[in-house]
């Protein structure tokens, strides 16, 4: 595959960035493309040389992210690995996350990450008894509960480490699906986790420095 020119990549992300910002300060809907490309410092035609509309720059940035996600995921060996590596990349791209989480699901700017996601988890996954709990109901109970948990951690659950949340991640959400409704095709092998090691530090700001 080609490589794209690095003026090209420098100026997708200034406008990538801009959006998120402007998004997590005034709502997606607040701004206008030449509010984003004053605030990205570049030209409003510059805009439509790469993108249509907004939704397809938020696509465009959110289907990036999307993508590490999986890459992290399928670089684990474990169970207990893939929930780090999830949650360091959640913490590594805070502010974007912050940002595809605020929007409504059926946002046409997410229609395609969905499509992504489920298309690569039921590549991942099949269904222990179809008949019974199909597949899709499975994967889109797994995804959106992993998702509510990624929010709830960004906006009000600071006083838990990425260790704690992967932990939690594995007891609360993927385990008991797995349990009960789903086989993963790629590690059939699923490793123990560690035990959660008690409630929060209250008011302790190591937890978060050293995620």
């Amino acid at each position: 595959m080609k490589k794209l020119d690095r003026r090209i990549v420098r100026t997708r992300k200034a406008l990538g960035d801009a959006l998120i910002q402007l998004s997590l300060e005034k709502g997606y809907d607040n701004f206008t493309i030449r509010d984003l490309t004053e605030r990205a410092d570049v030209g409003y035609a510059t805009f439509y040389r790469h993108f249509r509309t907004k939704d397809e720059l938020a696509t465009f940035c959110l289907l990036a992210i999307s993508a590490e996600f999986m890459n992290v995921v399928q670089s684990a060996e474990t169970l207990h690995e893939e929930s780090l590596a999830l949650f360091n990349a959640l913490d590594k791209h805070r502010d974007a996350c912050l940002f595809g989480l605020s929007l409504p699901r059926d946002h046409p700017a997410l229609k395609p990450v969905w499509e992504e996601i489920m298309q690569w988890m039921t590549g991942l996954y099949s269904a222990r008894d179809g008949e019974t709990i199909p597949l899709e109901v499975s994967l889109n109970h797994l995804i959106n509960s992993c998702m509510e948990l990624f929010r709830w951690w960004l906006t009000d659950g600071e006083d838990y480490s990425i260790e704690q949340m992967a932990i939690m991640q594995n007891e609360l959400v993927v385990k008991l699906t797995e349990t009960v409704a789903l086989d993963h095709q790629m590690k059939p092998s699923r490793n123990s986790v560690p035990e959660l090691a008690g409630s929060p530090p209250q008011g302790d700001a190591s937890a978060s420095e050293d995620a």
